[in-house]
């Protein structure tokens, strides 16, 4: 199938044939065409502003409204002109569904500011991601592009380490790059964390490999250095899962050159099983004298018990997240920690980020995206591209592949460093763009399978969920009521009758969600919250114990059910519960704030309570 359709006249420009007079109106569609094409000439330009407006948080509504506009600029000139409006995407349906999750996110977060920026960066990243795919540049210009802007970033970042003031990281190449970054003079205006660089770097890594193989000697240098920055810019970020993505590409690429299948899958599955070994012996007989290896396992205990309760979190708002951008912070804190103060700032996984931002439409999207996008490319390399175009295509999606092996244990482009996230889209956008020629020299008539798939798909759900619409719309309703509850808490536009109203409709959602389902967890648990917070310790009990046995390894139950016993007088049972929460240290400290400030409110009796708790844990 061809990129666009064909003209509805025959000769678009007006020009028609020698000797023939033009038809009236074709001077028109002529200067429209060209207006289109000029427009076309400069597709690259038009998502920036937009990307540079959510990146900097403008609230400016001049500033933010010109760059949607600039960013709606080619779609209108491509209207003008008869056929498609873009060329086929392929995951054009995940990318708008994204979207919608995106808009979702921005309803229901408790403060519109930190969830802004967020939006428009995805809305410019995805307006990237359809320039790039509908760019007359030629391919290797606009990897090029890509090259010298993440060559950029890595100059900046290598030159300026030795003035970041990144005193959390340690070991041999955060050593070597303060070394090395302190050869220029401080010129630092912004300290990117390490690991938001390694997002941005990782994907272009192979690609300058590629185009500096294929260049002539002048440009060879020049691509060599560029490969240089890269490449150390990533071992300096220590981002082990930037190297861990660039393994499995190189692992890929090497696989894709063996040309007999059954070897090349017996070296995939020797490689996966080497992988799997390794890691065995790595936890089953780490040295206790080496560093390296204890950060690694340390490292990974900490994501493991983020993850857990990160996965209890989005049970509470499985429908909508609990809002884009910055707004997890706060909200992890409040309702799954259980503390008044920030403690992490993002979910560290790709899956879970995008899920708690965007909701349930936001993770479809995602899982749309990849089963979409690795159709194609598995498409695009069973036919083949042939000579330097089948290398830039595989460096184009094996560079996206990185960022998503990565995200299985960070996830910078869906947090606060949101700049990292047009690279990921540029790259989709132009392994689409480089893999298309080879789809369009195929007729593959109707699309009927697709729509079968779409059928069967929607069967399928259909009849999984009718047996449990009743418990699906009884979480729902405690969905609201999560929302609301993080309205009332969080909101810092409300005042207290707004937040007492905002109190009112989600006690009001979950005990609609009860009605439903009287052992619904989420909407038990909060309401025991709700209790503690009204000192109605005796109903926060009642909430709790019977939130408790359909969620006994949550973190956000145990506490809260340990408090209310606590605060009832039942020291057993509460120490029993708050000695299986995860961070001992810090509920020993909680507790003796707690002592002080109920003694400050003249219940000395609950004093006690938190003063003997903390002598407890302490002793255990």
């Amino acid at each position: 199938m061809s990129a666009r359709a064909p003209p509805l006249d025959p000769y678009p420009r007006g020009e028609g044939r020698k000797g023939q007079v033009p038809m009236p109106g074709s001077d028109k569609r002529a200067l429209l065409s060209r207006t289109a094409e000029a427009v076309a000439a400069v597709e690259l330009i038009w998502p920036l502003p937009l990307v540079a407006a959510g990146v900097l948080g403008s609230d400016s509504p001049l500033i933010v409204g010109g760059a949607i506009t600039l960013a709606l600029t080619p779609w209108l000139a491509r209207f003008l002109v008869p056929g498609r409006p873009t060329r086929p995407a392929f995951v054009g349906g995940a990318l708008a569904l994204l979207v919608a999750g995106a808009l979702v996110g921005m309803w229901v977060t408790y403060d519109p500011a930190l969830s802004r920026p967020a939006l428009l960066t995805l809305l410019g990243s995805v307006g990237l991601f359809f320039a790039l795919l509908n760019t007359p540049a030629s391919p290797r210009r606009v990897g090029a592009g890509l090259v010298v802007v993440a060559g950029l970033v890595a100059f900046y970042f290598v030159g300026q380490y030795g003035h970041f003031a990144y005193a959390g990281e340690t070991g041999g190449p955060a050593r070597l790059g303060r070394v090395t970054g302190s050869l220029m003079p401080d010129l630092a205006f912004l300290t990117p964390h390490p690991n938001a660089v390694a997002g941005f770097l990782e994907g272009v890594l192979l690609l300058s490999l590629v185009l500096t193989w294929q260049a002539r000697p002048p440009g060879r240098i020049a691509g060599g250095i560029a490969t240089a920055l890269l490449a150390y810019g990533l071992l300096i970020s220590g981002s082990r899962g930037a190297w861990i993505g660039l393994a499995v590409a190189v692992g890929i690429w090497a696989l894709l050159l063996v040309p007999k299948r059954r070897l090349c899958l017996a070296l995939g599955g020797a490689g996966a099983g080497a992988v799997l070994l390794a890691v065995y012996i790595l936890v089953r007989q780490t040295p206790a004298g080496q560093s390296i290896l204890a950060s690694v396992l340390e490292t990974a205990g900490s994501r493991f018990v983020l993850y857990r309760n990160s996965l209890h979190l989005l049970g509470d708002y499985p429908f909508t997240g609990v809002g884009l951008g910055d707004a997890f912070a706060m909200v992890y804190s409040r309702y799954q920690l259980l503390i008044p103060h920030l403690f992490l700032a993002y979910p560290h996984n790709l899956f879970l980020a995008v899920g708690l931002g965007y909701g349930l439409l936001g993770l479809a999207a995602l899982v749309w995206l990849l089963v979409g996008f690795y159709r194609f490319v598995v498409r695009v390399e069973r036919v083949g591209l042939g000579g330097e175009s089948q290398s830039l295509f595989r460096a184009a999606w094996l560079g996206a592949t990185v960022t998503f092996v990565h995200g299985l244990t960070d996830s910078p482009q869906f947090s606060d460093s949101r700049w990292t996230m047009p690279m990921l889209f540029a790259l989709l956008g132009w392994a689409v763009a480089l893999g298309m020629p080879a789809l369009e020299r195929r007729d593959e008539g109707p699309h009927l399978r697709r729509w079968v798939a779409v059928a069967a798909t929607v069967a399928i759900l259909t009849a999984v969920g009718v047996p449990f619409a009743q418990p699906l719309v009884s979480a729902w309703h405690a969905n609201l009521g999560a929302v609301h509850q993080t309205w009332a808490d969080l909101s810092p536009n409300l005042d207290e009758a707004g937040r007492e109203v905002a109190v009112t409709q989600a006690v009001a959602c979950f005990e609609h969600a009860l009605r439903l389902n009287p052992s619904q967890p989420v909407a038990n648990r909060r309401l025991g919250m709700i209790a503690l917070n009204r000192r109605d310790f005796a109903a926060a009990v009642a909430y709790l114990e019977r939130a408790y046995p359909q969620e006994p390894e949550n973190q956000a139950t145990l506490k809260a059910l340990g408090l209310a016993y606590l605060w009832n007088g039942r020291l057993g049972p509460s120490e029993e519960l708050l000695g299986q929460l995860d961070l001992q240290s810090e509920m020993i400290e909680e507790l003796g704030a707690w002592q002080w400030w109920w003694h400050a409110q003249g219940r000395d009796d609950l004093s006690a309570y938190a003063g003997e708790m903390s002598e407890r844990l302490t002793g255990r």
